[in-house]
Order: C-alpha cells, then sequence, then structure tokens
C-alpha cells in the first residue's frame, strides 16, 4: 500500500542530492570559514567543482550519502550552539578555536565514512579482514553521542560561566 511516507522512490535521485548537499556544504563552510577569501564567486565555482569531482566518483557518492545525515546533525549542533552563544549575548566570534573543533569532528565523521565504504569495497581474503563493526558501533552509539553533547554543553557552560567574570 503506497502512502505518503513511502520514499523509496527518491533513492534514484541519490546522485542529485549527493551533488546539491556537496555543492551547498562546501559553498557554506567556504563562506563561513573564508579561507579562501570572500569572493562569492570563487567559493560557488570551487562547491561546483567539488560537487560534480564527488559525483563522478562512485565511492565518494556513496561516502557522502552514508556520512550526511551525521554531518547534518553536525550543522545543527553549529546552529544550536550560534543561536545558543547569540542569546547569552556572545557570539561564535567569542569562541575563535570552536571553528577548529567543529571542523576536527566534520573531519573525522568524513574519514570513518571514507574507511568504512572503501573496506566495504575492497575485495579483501576474509582471513585477513579484522572486524570493526564494534569501534564503529561504539563511536555512533546513542550513548555515547549523548554523552559527548552532555560534555560538549558542559565545556561551553563553563567558557561562558569564566568568561562573564572579566
Amino acid at each position: 500500500m503506497a502512502t505518503f511516507l513511502d520514499v523509496t522512490g527518491l533513492a534514484h535521485f541519490t546522485s542529485i542530492f549527493v551533488f546539491l548537499f556537496v555543492w551547498i556544504v562546501v559553498y557554506a563552510t567556504l563562506l563561513w570559514s573564508k579561507v579562501i577569501g570572500s569572493n562569492n564567486f570563487v567559493n560557488i565555482l570551487v562547491g561546483l567543482l567539488l560537487g560534480l569531482f564527488v559525483l563522478v566518483s562512485p565511492i565518494a557518492t556513496s561516502v557522502v550519502a552514508s556520512t550526511a545525515p551525521f554531518l547534518a546533525v553536525i550543522f545543527v549542533l553549529i546552529i544550536l550552539v550560534s543561536m545558543a552563544s547569540k542569546m547569552l549575548g556572545g557570539g561564535l566570534e567569542s569562541f575563535p578555536a570552536l571553528k577548529g573543533i567543529f571542523l576536527v569532528f566534520i573531519v573525522l565523521i568524513v574519514l570513518v565514512g571514507a574507511a568504512i565504504k572503501v573496506r566495504e569495497s575492497a575485495n579483501i581474503p576474509s582471513e585477513t579482514q579484522t572486524d570493526l563493526s564494534k569501534t564503529v558501533n561504539l563511536i555512533f552509539h546513542p550513548n555515547f553521542l549523548g554523552t559527548v553533547l552532555v560534555l560538549a554543553i558542559a565545556v561551553f557552560t563553563i567558557a561562558l560561566l569564566a568568561s562573564r567574570g572579566h
């Protein structure tokens, strides 16, 4: 029975969604970090080229498709931290190391996702293949991610309370 919640037909458009996701995320990240300057045309062009490169490679497309939900959680966390710091009178500018912390998390997620996809696509004999699923299950387990979130909130709370004293 077909319902309005049946989205299995969208699986055929995965490559288009991956291309758009890479393009928008690269463009937004370049605008946010200002690594290559603040020229919008250059940022859009770099995002477009990286999106096309990812679209051409099937392994890169599968890596982005599998890590996109985790990256979306990080981006939502960035927005929430930004909103919370604005409500408390500061801003992300008052935490200069925060960009680096979020960048480390994003790179870590992409590297773990890429390692998993490359390992799945490699033809390795089964006797030399080690099982890494326990590590992945530990890293992405809801209890572990919840603990990391609580610790991150505690760090930001302490940082805000310490900065109010000056």
